[in-house]
């Protein structure tokens, strides 16, 4: 069975397979909305609801989910959380960066090799660590700042 491992500060996303080969690592974000009932998500590792295929909804690349929908995990008291991308040419820190209402926010490429292998190797767990809100938040701050100054993130 295969696992996400999120990092809140390197801004990260692995897609881990039932081998425990890395099959890929995209860019990815918890940041989240002022106005949503969590302020990050914390360390730890959570069962998966959507194991071998996400949650659907509207598909866009702009839209608040992304192409190809959200994977929800189990955060006590806050149903719904999940991954998934969305917003991509958003005006405000378009693609991963953009805030969302709690959930980790990827790019369509990252939700299309993670829908294709959870469909043929159950997802079964996501492990999210270095996600303190002021250590993330920091992070996120002189990622936005070098890529202002035209230095490469990195």
């Amino acid at each position: 069975m295969s696992k996400l491992k999120f990092d809140g500060v390197a801004h990260q996303i692995t897609l881990i397979d039932s081998s425990g080969n890395t099959v890929g690592t995209w860019a990815a974000y918890n940041n989240v909305d002022s106005h949503a009932t969590i302020r990050h998500i914390l360390n730890g590792t959570y069962s998966v609801q959507d194991r071998t295929v996400p949650h659907r909804h509207v598909a866009s690349a702009n839209g608040p989910y992304g192409l190809h929908g959200i994977i929800r995990f189990n955060v006590p008291g806050h149903p719904g959380i999940g991954v998934h991308s969305g917003r991509a040419n958003a005006r405000h820190l378009p693609g991963p960066q953009h805030p969302t209402m709690g959930c980790i926010r990827t790019s369509d490429d990252a939700m299309s090799a993670i829908s294709g292998l959870m469909s043929r190797d159950a997802l079964t767990t996501i492990e999210v660590s270095n996600n303190s809100a002021v250590l993330a938040q920091a992070a996120s701050k002189r990622h936005r700042d070098r890529s202002l100054q035209g230095h490469p993130r990195g």
